[in-house]
């Protein structure tokens, strides 16, 4: 009978012990899988061509690793789809999205959300706006506005960034529905170029007869001589749209670090955020899911929800 006694006790101590050990580790596991790899992923978006956005980013990852003592890899993906599955799969503990972006991996998993968003340096405000621009020789055919876009639609090709983007598809596509234009049916074609710049330089060459962009890459491609007011002609523009933002796993990440991500773009000088953004932010703000609200009401019209 003791010795049965005493089997049961080691029994219950061991289940006792083993629970407590998990109990644990779930609790600390942010910590302990950073201690493990000491390297923190970011997934950036196809914003700009991927070498300069690189060479853009080195100032932030250096401030990063000296405020936090981890250090940062930064990965760039292919496309907005890459960037959402990157941070639902854990591989990426950061990543910086477009506002549908955001939307649409927030919405599979919680866990992802905004900490900071973008201030603009054209506006100063955590804003930016949707544009749609055509080539001159476009413009001097008559389309100088969304009713003459419709007139000529049958002659447009059209040039979109990506599905998952969101001035560069999701608000114009919105904005053509409701003057009338459906693009599938209504243009001569319409393409995916993949990038902002992309998009710009291809109306440019007249690859395509418009395009849909932002008012942050169109100005710093003009202030650099890539495109010019004369070559890419601005004929509609959104309601404002919340800024760009740059997001994190709460789940891999734990919160005093998190806290110290944050103000590390918080504090960022002007001339700093200027740098990293490719000349496009001169700040950021903190930002919350309920910011990207009006996003989310546009994709579930879309049926991108």
């Amino acid at each position: 009978m003791e010795k049965l006694k005493a089997l049961i006790l080691c029994a219950i101590v061991a289940i006792v012990l083993t629970f407590s050990g998990c109990v644990s580790q779930s609790q600390n596991s942010p910590t302990s899988e950073l201690e493990h790899k000491k390297v923190i992923k970011i997934v950036m978006i196809p914003d700009e061509d991927p070498t300069k956005m690189l060479e853009d980013m080195k100032p932030l990852i250096k401030k990063l690793e000296e405020k936090t003592g981890y250090k940062y890899e930064v990965h760039l993906v292919s496309d907005y789809s890459a960037a959402v599955e990157a941070l639902l799969n854990k591989k990426a503990d950061i990543g910086y999205l477009g506002p549908l972006t955001y939307v649409l991996a927030h919405a599979k998993d919680p866990n992802i959300v905004p900490f900071v968003k973008e201030v603009s340096a054209k506006t100063g405000k955590a804003t930016y706006r949707s544009i749609i621009v055509v080539n001159k020789e476009t413009y001097d055919k008559g389309v100088k506005d969304l009713k003459s876009l419709k007139e000529h639609a049958h002659e447009i090709v059209f040039a979109f960034v990506d599905p998952d983007s969101t001035s560069g598809y999701l608000i114009p596509y919105s904005a053509l529905l409701k003057a009338g234009i459906n693009p599938e049916k209504d243009f001569k074609k319409i393409v995916f170029a993949g990038g902002h710049d992309a998009v710009e330089l291809a109306v440019k060459e007249g690859r395509v007869n418009a395009g849909a962009d932002n008012d942050r890459t169109y100005p710093a491609m003009v202030s650099k001589g890539l495109i010019s007011t004369d070559t890419n002609i601005i004929i509609w523009k959104s309601d404002p749209i919340p800024g760009y933002p740059w997001v994190y796993r709460v789940d891999t990440l734990p919160k005093d670090l998190r806290e110290k991500i944050k103000q590390v773009f918080l504090n960022m000088s002007k001339e700093e955020a200027l740098k990293i953004s490719g000349g496009k932010v001169i700040g950021y703000v903190e930002a919350t899911p309920d910011d990207y609200k009006i996003i989310e009401e546009s994709a579930r019209a879309l049926g991108k929800l």
